[in-house]
């Protein structure tokens, strides 16, 4: 994609729709009074992104992040956390996708803040790590890695499980520096294969463990100059807290 298709949608516009949600207009799936309002009798190139499985929708994340980081790698970060271009793509050339993704008949709590949230950046919280569309952008952009043979290797690690990649991404310093988000990612991997291979005890609660050792390390970051530490030495930092908070002796009780 060249810089050419980059498109922001006029803040007069945006400011009127979100401020008017059309909670019938979203749930309907047909977005072309949006396109009637922004003008459009065509678009630039047409949706890449998929969601493959109804009963699965996360299924294609990793690689429609991939995809979408390709085709906007150079895009500037400014533009990378601007509202008008990523609301701009969710209502035109990705509403189809954005509409089967985050449908808002599946939405929990209040359906406008949802609207707001997917498809717009609400004002609350990490607003441009929730859009629809931003979400997968800045998870490619963290974590892609040319270094490897596989640059989507910390990528694939991040997008296994939902749950841990919300976390990751909005945590204040492990977003803002990838050498400490690839080593809580690799610390991650590892341990839960030593649990899986039974060389230390299972932990009871993995969700309450992962984000303790997330929130130690956000916290390293706060008296650490990451960028300073080789990869290796980022590791050793983050896993540290693994260290001593796992059970090798599988006889004695687990302290989660």
């Amino acid at each position: 994609m060249t810089m050419n298709n980059i498109v922001l949608m006029k803040a007069e516009i945006l400011n009127d729709l979100k401020d008017n949600i059309d909670l019938e207009l979203y749930k309907s799936g047909d977005n072309s009074e949006i396109l009637s309002v922004l003008d459009l009798e065509s678009l630039p190139y047409e949706n890449f992104l998929i969601v493959s499985d109804a009963n699965y929708k996360s299924a294609d994340d990793f690689e429609n992040c991939k995809s979408l980081y390709e085709n906007f790698k150079n895009l500037p970060l400014s533009l990378a956390s601007e509202e008008r271009f990523w609301s701009y793509l969710s209502h035109t050339v990705f509403w189809d996708y954005i509409c089967q993704r985050w449908p808002i008949q599946e939405a929990e709590g209040d359906e406008t803040e949802f609207i707001k949230t997917r498809f717009f950046f609400n004002s609350k919280g990490k607003t441009f790590y929730r859009n629809g569309l931003s979400r997968l952008w800045w998870y490619g952009y963290l974590t892609y890695d040319d270094t490897k043979a596989d640059p989507y290797h910390y990528t694939k690690m991040m997008l296994t499980n939902q749950e841990i990649a919300n976390l990751l991404i909005e945590t204040t310093n492990l977003s803002r520096n990838k050498v400490a988000l690839k080593a809580t990612l690799e610390v991650i991997t590892d341990f839960l294969k030593l649990e899986e291979s039974e060389a230390i005890e299972k932990i009871k609660n993995k969700r309450k463990f992962i984000r303790k050792l997330i929130k130690y390390t956000n916290l390293v970051g706060g008296v650490t100059i990451w960028d300073t530490l080789s990869e290796k030495e980022a590791y050793d930092k983050a896993w540290n807290f693994v260290e001593r908070n796992i059970v090798r002796d599988l006889q004695e009780s687990s302290i989660y």
